[in-house]
């Protein structure tokens, strides 16, 4: 799934781009990215799922970005089940 699509840094991830789970259903869009630029460190994405809930989904879960998608190994209980993102 999504194969042929180019991998792109974290930095460059695209605005509302689709954030999708481990069987291609879409979890949302992502709002924004977390982490430290200036360190090169990625600590995650803030997720707006379907019913307007903004989320986080850790680093460790994201599997690959593209310049069209967010692609994670989350199973749709485990998308399902995220924790509400709070700003820090």
């Amino acid at each position: 799934m999504f194969e042929d699509e180019t991998p792109i840094a974290w930095t460059a991830m695209p605005s509302h781009a689709p954030v999708m789970g481990a069987d291609g259903s879409q979890i949302g869009t992502a709002e924004s990215v977390l982490g430290d630029p200036d360190e090169d460190i990625f600590h995650g994405l803030v997720v707006r799922r379907h019913d307007g809930r903004l989320v986080e989904v850790a680093a460790a879960r994201v599997k690959k970005m593209t310049a069209k998608h967010v692609l994670t190994d989350l199973d749709p209980a485990e998308a399902g089940a995220l924790a509400p993102y709070h700003r820090r």
